[in-house]
């Protein structure tokens, strides 16, 4: 199925420094968003290294016999596989690079990637960054937030609408960096594409300035406009609405 992607970052109004990252690789079909976390620049060294890494073991693992980190999981699809095993390789770098610089002790990042798996999107989570499926003009959110406010609204103790708001819905219980892989919680999923499907990934910085419903909005609104200008659009609204913290989106339409 024929694709178009396009990305991009922002500072935001309230930061001096980006520490998110992205990739749109449509060559590998690889597409990621990273957010990253920790002491003076070390969040934006923890995302930087998450997206490189990710994308280096993707592209090598298709060339080259690797050994991976992680065992091969048979309820899984190969593509899963591979963003489980690249996410590991990546957890590893980022634990390498703190352990030796003690000013990056405790440096972390989220990560949501997708690769195109046939007519299916194998999707990777980490964290609080976001895959969204905008589909027949609806939104759906696809992966799950790994933060105190998400885990309280998964047991009821929240609704949606108050974990929007909670002081406590930035406290991650997940990230890449922090510890061993498999103390770590990872998503994995496998969703179905459908014909003019558009799927976004994007850091915490778009979502918590703008609802679900705001950015279904913002996307039906940019009916006939181009990639580019969707996700610039995306990007100053969450700025309008006080652009507290570092912006990205990545938008892939399937045609």
């Amino acid at each position: 199925m024929k694709f178009t992607c396009f990305g991009t970052t922002d500072t935001g109004r309230h930061r001096t420094n980006n520490e998110d990252s992205y990739l749109c690789n449509s060559k590998e079909q690889l597409f990621l968003v990273a957010d990253g976390m920790g002491g003076q620049a070390s969040g934006e060294i923890a995302s930087k290294v998450a997206v490189k890494s990710v994308e280096e073991f993707v592209i090598r693992s298709r060339v080259e016999d690797m050994l991976w980190p992680v065992p091969y999981r048979k309820d899984l699809s190969r593509d899963q596989n591979l963003l489980f095993a690249a996410a590991a390789y990546a957890n590893d770098k980022i634990r390498s690079l703190s352990h030796q610089d003690l000013s990056m002790r405790g440096m972390g990042t989220t990560l949501v990637g997708a690769i195109i798996e046939e007519n299916h999107l194998a999707v990777v989570n980490i964290g609080d960054s976001r895959l969204y499926r905008i589909r027949s003009r609806d939104i759906q959110q696809i992966t799950e937030d790994h933060n105190l406010a998400w885990e309280q609204e998964r047991m009821g103790l929240l609704t949606k609408e108050e974990a929007y708001k909670h002081p406590q819905r930035h406290i991650l219980t997940s990230a890449l960096g922090i510890e061993a892989i498999e103390n770590i919680k990872i998503d994995l999923f496998r969703v179905d594409i459908h014909k003019r499907d558009l799927y976004l990934l994007c850091s915490d910085g778009l979502n918590d300035m703008l609802t679900d419903s705001e950015i279904l909005e913002g996307v039906n609104s940019s009916e006939g406009k181009s990639l580019e200008q969707i996700g610039r659009s995306l990007i100053q609204g969450a700025n309008r609405a006080g652009g507290r913290d570092n912006i990205t989106a990545v938008l892939l339409l399937f045609d």
